[in-house]
């Protein structure tokens, strides 16, 4: 997050001293409809219209930017824990959760702004375990202006913690966001939460959660949601073709986000994906204690400290120098495995906004740049996908900067 949102962390966490903590459980839904992956919502906060404006002010203090969030007639909001169904791998079904925002008013029709959140290594880390977490706070507020606000906590936290997390699986991730948007319908549906929608959904999010929002923006449209229609979606630094983030880290020597590695390659180790053992990627000193690592336990700091920035030491010699062999089957399979995983340019129907600091060193500008030229190479001109630069901000300073832009849009 941008350093600025950290100084008003504690502002917000005052506030919250007087807000309502709920602990309504509505687990038995109207009879009359049948919830398609809904379980169970919690009401696990909520905030009157006053403490609601205050926060939308700092926020629009904090941010600056020329955002406008106060003033705008905010509605008091109540946020939700949410359990939906869903499947992992094989399509073995699993329990998920995540966060659902909305507007303490039920005359009011909504907006779905479907969040997806950046990497996270630690259970605690999870959404709807961060409810006093700023960023989320900021989003959840935005609730009160007329939208309900949708954070997944993704496989392998929240309620499904149990599970390794499958960190960059397209099928997987996609699967969790939709499934929570139809969770969000089966809520309004019931009608015992008193909200409604108005049928429109935007995506949006940041470093992992701007290539999430990218896989789920192409799958949504090509498998829409019934009674939801996809207005558009705004990414952020997002590793959106990962063939190209190897051939970056492969000839980084500093690289201080070592974790993303291992993390990936268990993730796809865990889905079944990847037959070969850990060492063919990773030398031995390292690999050995990998696993142990990436448990939801260990921070990301922790864990990089446990691995070299110096990704030549990092990787296996083989893993450097033969990737792109077409003779050994291991490599053929890795290679097709980040394919299948990364999202390639398509023709699409809604419009995408792409952001990205040209000073990013963790997800370097030229995987955005690279598939701003595959859209413009198969004719998708720049009104259905838009490139913006942030020029000299860098993986963490360019977080605030877009979301300015994002907000200020959305409120119009």
């Amino acid at each position: 997050m941008n350093g600025k949102i950290w100084t008003v962390a504690l502002l917000f966490i005052a506030l919250l001293w007087s807000c309502e903590k709920d602990t309504e459980n509505i687990s038995d839904v109207n009879s009359e409809y049948k919830s398609k992956t809904l379980v169970s919502a919690t009401l696990v906060a909520s905030y009157p219209k006053q403490q609601v404006e205050l926060l939308l002010k700092a926020a629009e203090t904090q941010l600056g930017g020329n955002l406008t969030l106060s003033n705008r007639n905010a509605d008091g909001i109540k946020v939700y824990y949410v359990e939906y169904k869903s499947t992992y791998v094989n399509n073995e079904p699993v329990t998920l959760s995540g966060l659902v925002t909305v507007p303490d008013n039920p005359t009011r029709e909504n907006k779905i702004i479907s969040f997806q959140n950046g990497t996270i290594s630690v259970h605690s880390g999870a959404p709807s375990k961060q409810l006093t977490h700023p960023e989320f706070l900021i989003l959840q507020s935005l609730a009160g202006l007329g939208f309900a606000v949708v954070i997944p906590d993704y496989m392998g936290f929240g309620a499904s913690e149990q599970l390794q997390h499958p960190y960059h699986h397209k099928e997987l991730f996609q699967r969790t966001i939709s499934d929570l948007l139809i969770a969000t319908l089966d809520m309004e549906k019931t009608g015992d939460y008193k909200f409604k929608l108005n049928g429109e959904l935007f995506l949006t999010g940041y470093s992992l959660g701007g290539w999430a929002s990218l896989v789920t923006h192409h799958y949504l449209e090509q498998n829409p949601i019934d009674g939801l229609e996809l207005l558009g979606s705004a990414c952020g630094a997002g590793a959106y073709n990962l063939v190209d983030m190897r051939d970056y880290l492969v000839e980084q020597t500093n690289y201080i986000q070592p974790f993303y590695v291992p993390n990936m390659l268990i993730s796809y180790m865990s889905a079944g994906d990847l037959s070969g053992d850990l060492s063919l990627y990773i030398n031995e000193h390292y690999a050995t204690k990998i696993p142990d690592l990436i448990d939801g336990k260990h921070s990301s700091s922790q864990v990089n400290a446990e691995l070299t920035k110096n990704m030549q030491d990092l990787f296996t010699e083989s893993f450097i120098n033969d990737f792109y062999s077409d003779t050994k089957p291991e490599w053929i399979e890795i290679r097709n495995v980040l394919k299948q995983n990364s999202q390639p340019a398509w023709k699409n129907k809604k419009p995408i906004a792409l952001f990205h600091g040209d000073a990013d060193q963790h997800v370097p500008y030229l995987v955005t740049e690279n598939i701003i030229n595959d859209f413009r190479s198969i004719g998708v001109n720049e009104n259905m996908v838009q490139l913006h630069t942030l020029i000299g901000e860098d993986h963490i300073s360019g977080v605030m900067p877009m979301y300015v832009y994002v907000i200020n849009n959305l409120l119009e």
